[in-house]
């Protein structure tokens, strides 16, 4: 058996297809009424070696902030800790517009900056999304044969 089929690390550095949620009733989004164009963000999976590489080096940079760990303490703080981390994830957007545009890298601040988190399982913001979604080595690897 070619092990190379479990290879998580550059499927998760490839990137996967998120089908994004409403951040209230769970609903699927689309772009279209006929429901043909979902919208997607493309996600880098939490084993890709540049998002280990952006985690370690923001890790050092948390180290030596004296207020770190009281902002991580608040509903707000954990926020921001997550937006943080899921900016490093997002590799593009399909059919997302920030008003009459579409979404481009350099509106990951925006995008996350939507909604935020509110600590209820079943209304998750966009950030907790995309975070949700990279931690799943499924995402990435898919259905590998076992034979």
């Amino acid at each position: 058996m070619d092990f190379n089929q479990f290879d998580s690390r550059a499927a998760a550095e490839k990137g996967a297809e998120l089908h994004l949620e409403h951040p209230a009733t769970g609903a699927l989004l689309y772009a279209d009424k006929a429901e043909k164009k979902p919208c997607i963000v493309t996600v880098r999976g939490s084993e890709s070696p540049s998002v280990r590489d952006a985690v370690r080096a923001a890790q050092k940079a948390r180290a030596k902030s004296k207020d770190a760990e009281q902002d991580a303490n608040t509903l707000d703080g954990l926020n921001d800790s997550i937006c943080e981390g899921a900016k490093r994830l997002i590799a593009g957007f399909k059919n997302i517009n920030n008003g009459d545009k579409p979404a481009t890298l350099q509106d990951i601040d925006w995008f996350l900056g939507l909604n935020m988190m509110i600590g209820r399982e079943e209304e998750k913001s966009f950030a907790e999304q995309v975070v949700g979604f990279a931690t799943s080595r499924g995402n990435y690897l898919g259905n590998v044969s076992a034979a």
